[in-house]
C-alpha cells in the first residue's frame, strides 16, 4: 500500500543531509518550513496531519520528523505516541509549537517527542535543532555498528 496522495514529497533528488518529514497542517508554515529545508540541502516531505505522518513512516525512511502539535484528524502528541508504538524510537520527533510553556513542553516530552522548537521557527534555531540531533544519531549508529563487529 502507498502513501496518500495528501503526503507531498517536495523533492525527489536525493540528498547529501538527510530527509525530513515536516508533520504541519497550516499552509504557509509548511511552505515555510520546506523551504528552509531545502535552502539547508535537506529532502523534506510535507504531511498535514498526525495521521499522515504516521502513514509517511510506514512507507518511507525519514532521518527525523518535525511535528506540529495542533493540527486536525489527528493531533501531533497522538501522532507521536502512535509512531512509537509502531517501534520507530529510533528517528528524532521535534515539536513545533506556539505554546511555549512549561506544561506544553512536558506534554511533548510525554507523548514521545525528543526535543522542542517554539514557532515562529527561527531558521537558526531550527538548523542547530536538526543538527544537533541527527548528529547524535550518527553517533549511535556508530557506536552499536562497533559493538556489533
Amino acid at each position: 500500500k502507498k502513501p496518500t496522495k495528501a503526503i507531498k514529497v517536495e523533492s525527489d533528488e536525493p540528498s547529501v543531509r538527510g530527509r525530513i518529514l515536516v508533520a504541519e497542517d497550516n499552509l504557509v508554515n509548511q511552505k515555510v518550513t520546506v523551504r528552509m529545508l531545502e535552502k539547508a540541502g535537506y529532502r523534506a516531505d510535507v504531511a498535514a496531519n498526525g495521521k499522515e505522518a504516521c502513514e509517511a513512516l510506514l512507507y518511507l525512511s525519514y532521518d527525523l520528523v518535525l511535528m506540529d502539535c495542533q493540527m486536525p484528524e489527528m493531533d501531533g502528541y497522538a501522532a507521536t505516541k502512535h509512531i512509537r508504538q509502531l517501534g520507530k524510537e529510533d528517528i528524532p520527533i521535534i515539536a513545533m509549537t506556539a505554546n511555549a510553556n512549561e506544561s506544553n513542553r512536558n506534554a511533548c516530552f510525554d507523548a514521545g517527542m525528543d526535543d522542542f522548537i517554539t514557532k515562529p521557527i527561527k531558521r537558526g534555531i531550527l538548523m542547530q535543532c536538526i543538527h544537533d540531533w541527527l548528529e547524535k544519531q550518527k553517533i549511535e549508529s556508530t557506536e552499536e555498528t562497533s559493538d556489533i563487529s
